[in-house]
């Protein structure tokens, strides 16, 4: 995809020569095993990505048993959608992930369930079915995620314990939760850093960790987003309202 730039190229493709002119969105669906040459008539600042055959063949329940699909080929393709899942896998990767493996791989899933039902040659449009996780399964869930906060939580080792698609899962959990997996594991993140910041000796590094918060600086701006202030202003709050609680003393 460009990035930008707003340049002339031409595509040798198949015995074919192709002329276009790209602009920041631009982008090339180019099915595995593509040859191509393409002759660039000034700079661009743009991104490769390789879509792993596993991603899309286990995007959605349609597809599991099968060991190909096809996309389908563009040159000149402009796709909102596209770029701005591309834009959000861009700026995580190059933060160092801090949020972790769910939100890159539920970004990731986004991408292939979205290919699969616009750029396919076989196109599918997955169905989710009505209603939310079933109680038992929901429960798995939210144990695990409660168990393992502090962990990397990934979002294939919750569809996997729900025993479904990765797409499925997370719709399914939405509805159950009124919030993606990603949301929810980050305000319990966020609960469990308020409960250890109650504690004046915990330190604000020490409440990140505990909360699953390896990279400070993203802690500091999700406690922020999610609570509105930051963590040491929290604690600071916190330590008043407890002192002002406190029965004073007589003499």
């Amino acid at each position: 995809m460009v990035l930008s730039g707003n340049v002339g190229y031409e595509v040798l493709t198949a015995g074919k020569c192709l002329n276009y002119t790209a602009r920041p969105g631009t982008t090339f669906i180019l099915p595995r095993g593509t040859v191509d040459e393409l002759r660039w008539s000034g700079p661009t600042h743009r991104i490769a990505v390789a879509v792993h055959p596993s991603l899309l063949l286990t995007a959605t329940d349609e597809t599991i048993g099968q060991n190909h699909i096809e996309l389908t080929e563009h040159w000149n393709a402009t796709d909102r959608h596209i770029m701005s899942v591309l834009l959000a896998l861009t700026t995580d990767l190059d933060a160092g992930s801090p949020a972790g493996r769910l939100y890159g791989e539920s970004l990731a899933n986004a991408l292939a369930v979205y290919l699969l039902s616009r750029y396919a040659v076989q196109r599918r449009v997955p169905t989710v079915p009505k209603g939310g996780l079933p109680r038992y399964r929901l429960k798995r869930v939210l144990d695990y995620i409660g168990e393992n906060l502090a962990e990397d939580v990934s979002l294939s080792d919750l569809a996997e314990l729900a025993g479904m698609s990765a797409h499925h899962f997370a719709e399914l959990f939405k509805r159950s939760m009124n919030c993606t997996p990603h949301r929810y594991v980050m305000q319990e993140r966020i609960e469990r850093a308020k409960i250890a910041l109650r504690d004046s000796r915990c330190t604000v590094l020490d409440a990140a960790v505990i909360s699953g918060f390896p990279n400070p600086s993203h802690f500091a701006r999700m406690f922020r987003r999610f609570v509105g202030v930051s963590p040491s202003h929290f604690q600071s709050d916190q330590t008043s309202l407890l002192r002002t609680a406190q029965p004073q003393a007589t003499s």
